[in-house]
This record gives structure tokens, sequence and C-alpha cells, in this order.
């Protein structure tokens, strides 16, 4: 047996191991290449090896024509032989891997990284940890933020009573309701009835930021600091793209302010003195555009001057009456006129 038909039993071989010829179009190959040495009156020689893919292999002078036959069956998944009426369908070649139809994904186990900018691992925090500060919002997880908002509807709605009725807080209003606003008690800290809120606006009205800065005079480190106001943050009714809305009550705010003025008569006496101010500045600037449009007339006033010294003032033309100059080209008539101290002559066309 040669070296070339040792590499292609070994070939054979490796195909029908990775599973790509089966059992049974080995046997057709066998067949087949039975028939054709027959035809051509050579015999196919048997090998000591044992193997059953041995006995498909031919001899040398059907050498070329077996090596055809195995590079059609690998590339071409059909197999043919010489005789064309003998041809016939035959099943297609499986791939050499095949694991599963689909890749199941078990979610419980897969982890958000935040597509690798933010690694959770980078930050000291763990997602099966309990005790980890949950303060953050980055932090906080979807469960976390559901137990927190129950825990809140429990505790300002939902709220058991009280073991009597006389030793419930009440407002600080009427002195009667017992159902307080959640929104003062619990942003505000302020145990005020619905009702009171609604009937007291002069007392219990939000005010944003910047009515805070123009009507009460505070300023930007004051009504940030936490521990002078209580604020409630809302999304910028203006735009979602703006910062956010901050509203603060305004017995708070008038209460600073009246400490800090001295009263509500120094907080008046502030908003004459910064209104005396404002209007002295206007003046101000308006004596100033004044002032800068006077120089740029008397400029100009200047400029003309030196330009009559130079040249002479400027000719005023005197002209005579309207003399009959003829026909144009256009059939229209053409009247002239002279002046009477430089000459300059003009004509004018009557239409």
């Amino acid at each position: 047996m040669t070296p070339e038909q040792k590499s292609k039993i070994r070939a054979l071989e490796r195909l029908k191991q990775r599973g790509i010829l089966k059992d049974a179009q080995l046997q057709q190959i066998e067949q087949r290449n039975e028939k054709t040495s027959k035809t051509n009156g050579i015999v196919p020689k048997e090998s000591t090896s044992g193997s059953e893919a041995v006995n498909i292999i031919p001899t040398e002078p059907f050498e070329d024509q077996s090596r055809t036959e195995v590079q059609n069956a690998v590339v071409d998944g059909q197999w043919s032989t010489n005789n064309e009426t003998e041809k016939r369908p035959l099943e297609r070649i499986k791939p050499s891997i095949h694991t599963k139809d689909y890749i199941e994904y078990d979610f419980s186990t897969m982890r958000n990284l935040n597509g690798g900018y933010i690694n959770p691992e980078d930050r000291n925090y763990s997602f099966d940890d309990d005790n980890d500060d949950l303060g953050n919002k980055k932090q906080k997880t979807l469960d976390d933020w559901k137990r927190e908002q129950q825990e809140r509807k429990h505790i300002y709605e939902n709220a058991p009573p009280p073991e009597h009725i006389s030793k419930a807080p009440k407002c600080i209003e009427c002195k009667v309701n017992i159902e307080m606003d959640p929104v003062m008690d619990d942003v505000f800290k302020l145990r005020v009835c619905k009702s009171c809120v609604k009937e007291h606006p002069e007392k219990f009205s939000m005010l944003t930021k910047t009515e805070c800065k123009e009507d009460y005079f505070l300023t930007d480190p004051e009504l940030n600091d936490s521990d002078l106001f209580h604020k409630l943050e809302k999304p910028n009714p203006h735009s979602g793209t703006f910062a956010r809305m901050q509203l603060f009550v305004r017995c708070e705010v008038e209460e600073f302010a009246f400490k800090k003025w001295g009263g509500e008569e120094g907080l008046d006496k502030e908003w004459h003195r910064r209104e005396e101010g404002k209007s002295q500045r206007r003046e101000k600037k308006y004596q100033q555009e004044m002032l800068k449009m006077r120089m740029k007339t008397r400029a100009q006033e200047y400029t003309t001057r030196l330009k009559e010294r130079k040249h002479g003032k400027a000719h005023v033309h005197s002209f005579t009456a309207p003399i009959d100059g003829g026909m144009n080209e256009d059939g229209h008539q053409v009247l002239r006129r002279r002046c009477v101290d430089c000459g300059m002559e003009t004509e004018e066309v009557d239409i």
C-alpha cells in the first residue's frame, strides 16, 4: 500500500470519528468502488489493519478517481461516480460541532456592570450585603426603594391609631385635627393639617428660591444650609433639563428674614434702601450715556469745522429756470437747468 493510500485511509477514519461520514455512506462508497473496479478490470487490495475503511480504497490506477470522489464528498456534500446515469441524492453533511439549538441565559446570576464604566467592585458595594450604606441613590436597588416607599406609606398614611385620642398629636394651628399633612410633617417637620394649610397661605404657602432671594433678600449659602431651612425639590416645570425646583415654606423663611433684618420694619427699610440704590444706579447709567452722546456730537461738530477750514463750506447750487432741451431717444421732453454760481448743468426728463 502506497503512502498516499494510507493517508486517504486515515482521512476517511477521521471523517468517520468526527461524525461527518456515517456507516451507511461508507458502505455506499465501498459498493460504488467495487462496481467501478469491476468495469475497469481492477481488483482492490485488502489491508491487514482490520479497518472497514481500507476496503474502499482502490489500487493505483484508480487513485485519481478516488481522490476526486473524496474531495467532492467533503466539499460539495454529494457523491458522484464516473457513470453519470447512476447519480442519486444523498444526505447532507452534518456540522462537525453541534451543541444546542439556542443559548440559555440564567438572568438570576447576571449583574449589571453599567457598561464597564462604573464597576460595583470599584466603589466597594456588594449586591448581596444588606448592611451597606443605601443612602446614596446610585447604590440603592429597586427592592430597597420599594421597601422605603412601603415604610413611608405605613408611617404617614397607614399609621396605627394612638392608645387614646387625647394622647394623639394635634394640629399646631387649629388644635383639633390629628391627621397631619404628610408633606408638611415629613419634609418641613410642621404638624399642620391639610385644612389649615389651605386656610392660612400667609404661613404655609410655598416659595421658590428666586422669590426668597428677591422678596426676603436671602443669599444662596443661607438657602442651601439644611440646618436653617427645610426644602422640597421637584422637577422644573419649565423644562426637564433645567435645575430642579426648590420650594421653601413661608413661615420658616419669614422667621429667618425677620431675625436677619430686624423684624418686618427692618425688612421694609432694606427694601427701600435697595430700591433707592437701583434708581441711583439707573440715573448714573443714564447720565453716562448722555455724556457719551454729547461727546460724540461735539466730535462731529469739531470734525465739520476742520473740514470747512480746509476745504471751505459746502457749495449750495442755485439753478435757473428750466430751458427746453428738445426730445431724447425715447421721445420724452428734456428740460435743462444751470447753476448761476458754478455753471453746472442738469437735464430733467418730463415723463
